[in-house]
């Protein structure tokens, strides 16, 4: 295994410096192609914003980070990059306000307008880059995005780089404020053979693929992965490893579930196929009308998925392979 290889992915890891020749790129095709569209963006164009949609641990936020040092070292300072986090935003009030105190901008009551004014004394255009941009889409309504996207359609208005780990009704939806109004990239689930040459043998390269099979194919997963690899001393410590490290999110998942819920994963973890209605009622000894609704809302939340989409037939199944794993081990 090539210890010096680093897997460039998360906030946690970001520190501004240059990467290395033993550095993984990751999303560089997104990286490349935000930055040609800038860059092709007039300081009084009216911009399209670019949205990009990853599921958790697939490089977003490093990958915003990558795009708002780039800015802001670019030596020609066209634009100025502002960075807000999601998760801080109840309204469409809060992306205007917190991007007046990022350039320390005296508040009024318009904080919008404070922005475009400090746009035209400094000669250049904001970037908000807003990550996890999905918690303001699903906290605010309708009428609040087409606010937002009334004032980004203004010539040399600020322009939006978002991320977000789902698509929403808000982006798709007829109706919806930002429908067509995105150009989206989407982030795509990686190829491990493109990372054979960081692992020192086929006997390992069996190994992570092993292991990743319980993983989702982000950057996040083969960062795990591969430092589980570092610390194992075989294929069956590998997969110990891998579940002492959710071990505790799995207990206190499975704590949470309600007495009928953890019922049914307890027939789910001892087939290799999935079980029918018929058979966890069997299993179980609850009557249908009792477990459909409980099958439902674990269909609902994904813990559970139906294979087939006649409604009296199909098997269910736990989405989760590696939760199944942890069930198994624990909860069988």
């Amino acid at each position: 295994m090539n210890t010096t290889a680093t897997i460039l992915h998360q906030t946690s890891l970001w520190d501004g410096k240059a990467m290395n020749d033993d550095s993984v790129l990751i999303n560089e095709d997104i990286f490349i192609s935000v930055l040609n569209l800038l860059a092709k963006e007039k300081i009084n164009g009216i911009a399209q914003p670019c949205l990009i949609i990853g599921e958790s641990g697939s490089g977003k936020t490093y990958l915003l980070h990558r795009l708002y040092q780039s800015l802001q070292t670019d030596n020609d300072r066209l634009f100025r990059p502002v960075f807000i986090e999601g998760r801080t935003l109840f309204s469409t009030d809060d992306i205007w306000k917190q991007c007046a105190s990022f350039l320390s901008v005296n508040p009024s009551t318009v904080p919008y307008d404070d922005i475009c004014r400090w746009q035209e004394e400094h000669a250049c255009r904001i970037v908000l880059f807003i990550d996890n941009i999905q918690y303001y889409f699903e906290r605010t309504k309708n009428h609040d995005h087409f606010n937002l996207r009334g004032k980004l359609n203004r010539s040399g208005a600020p322009v939006l780089v978002a991320t977000s780990d789902r698509v929403l009704p808000a982006f798709t939806d007829y109706d919806a404020a930002f429908f067509e109004g995105f150009k989206i990239s989407y982030i795509k689930p990686l190829i491990l053979s493109e990372f054979a040459r960081f692992i020192d043998s086929q006997l390992k390269m069996s190994r992570l693929e092993k292991l990743m099979a319980y993983l989702p194919k982000t950057p996040r997963s083969l960062y795990l992965a591969t430092d589980i690899l570092r610390n194992s001393s075989g294929e069956e410590m590998d997969l110990i490893l891998l579940q002492d490290y959710f071990s505790q999110y799995y207990q206190i998942r499975y704590d949470g579930y309600l007495t009928q819920v953890q019922r049914i994963l307890s027939v789910l973890v001892r087939t290799e196929n999935g079980a029918s209605l018929q058979e966890i009622r069997n299993r179980t000894g609850q009557e249908g009308g009792k477990l459909s609704p409980y099958l439902k809302m674990m269909t609902d939340q994904k813990v559970i998925e139906k294979t087939s989409k006649n409604q009296r037939g199909g098997t269910y199944t736990i989405v989760d392979p590696l939760f199944k794993l942890w069930l198994q081990t624990n909860a069988s």
